[in-house]
């Protein structure tokens, strides 16, 4: 077990299975964040709001925010939806933002060699992916 060529490929397919885990780690990372306003420690993405609308409270813009459901293995539009959702909550808690102003909600096709899937079996299309934008805010606490 000593030799010098089993340990070295040991090693090397434990390097080449940690580098292709941080790879999948952050490719499944979608959307964008651009900070337009003053960055805030992070929280939690459970306490991240979403307001259809501003909010009464007087509240700071930290920056404008998208994210979208590539990665997602879901099969149906509302699963698609879920983890849109839970992305853009992620980067907007990333930002110390606690509410999220949502601009708009879509759908987009997803091409590339490969892609084209059809329909999926509950009603959705696994070549698309849902999509949103926002304005990550602070809201202080003394505004709730």
């Amino acid at each position: 077990m000593n030799n010098p060529i089993h340990l070295i490929t040991i090693w090397s397919v434990r390097i080449a299975s940690l580098v292709l885990l941080g790879i999948l780690a952050t490719g499944c990372s979608t959307g964008s964040a651009v900070i337009t306003g003053q960055k805030r420690p992070p929280i939690s993405p459970e306490s991240v709001h979403l307001y259809s609308s501003p909010p009464q409270q007087p509240y700071e813009e930290i920056g404008i925010i998208s994210a979208n459901s590539y990665w997602s293995w879901a099969w149906n539009e509302q699963a698609k939806m879920d983890t849109a959702t839970r992305e853009i909550r992620v980067k907007a808690a990333k930002l110390g933002a606690n509410g999220i102003i949502l601009k708009s909600l879509g759908s987009e096709p997803i091409t590339g060699a490969g892609m084209s899937l059809g329909s999926g079996l509950y009603g959705g299309s696994i070549n698309s992916m849902r999509t949103m934008d926002g304005i990550a805010i602070y809201i202080p606490a003394s505004s709730h």
